[in-house]
């Protein structure tokens, strides 16, 4: 028989903020850390939706985060030196997105994720964290909840093996 882990499970149920607005509560070195891991690779996470819209006069694309609607960049298509087609992706400011030395991608949506990554208004960065920490196996989850600071520990295992139907 297994036993359910009540504080994984309650962490696992935050909101993306909320559970982002925890882990800023973790020392600083610790925060660090997990951003190099849980950041380490641009991604298009799940629940970051984006929209491809016709931008007038290029080859190409604006990016738009949907809900709330924020335009991320513009896309555009390309020819590699071997000639194959490529996509490009600018900020809106205008300025060139590259990652790692990595200025062309592939596939469209590859090129997206990289205009979402490093616009922070998309909250890509935000939503793969939360992501990550809630991948995470309990006994990683439990080590990486003990940098809390202990009344905010407390307080999330006082919440979290609260009877249900009792008040907050």
């Amino acid at each position: 028989m297994t036993h359910r882990d009540e504080l994984a499970a309650h962490v696992r149920r935050l909101g993306n903020h909320e559970l982002n607005e925890l882990l800023l509560q973790l020392p600083k070195p610790s925060f660090t850390a997990l951003v190099e891991v849980a950041l380490a690779r641009p991604v298009l996470p799940a629940g970051l939706v984006v929209r491809f819209e016709p931008a007038p006069g290029v080859d190409g694309w604006t990016v738009v985060a949907c809900a709330p609607r924020r335009r991320l960049g513009t896309l555009t298509r390309d020819r590699d030196p071997g000639g194959r087609v490529v996509y490009r992706a600018t900020t809106r400011a205008g300025d060139p997105v590259q990652l790692s030395g990595i200025s062309s991608w592939r596939r469209r949506g590859d090129a997206a994720a990289a205009l979402a990554w490093v616009t922070p208004v998309s909250g890509a960065r935000c939503l793969a964290l939360a992501a990550h920490v809630r991948a995470l196996p309990d006994p990683a989850l439990h080590n990486l909840l003990r940098g809390l600071p202990r009344e905010r520990f407390d307080e999330l295992v006082e919440v979290a093996y609260r009877p249900e139907g009792t008040a907050a």
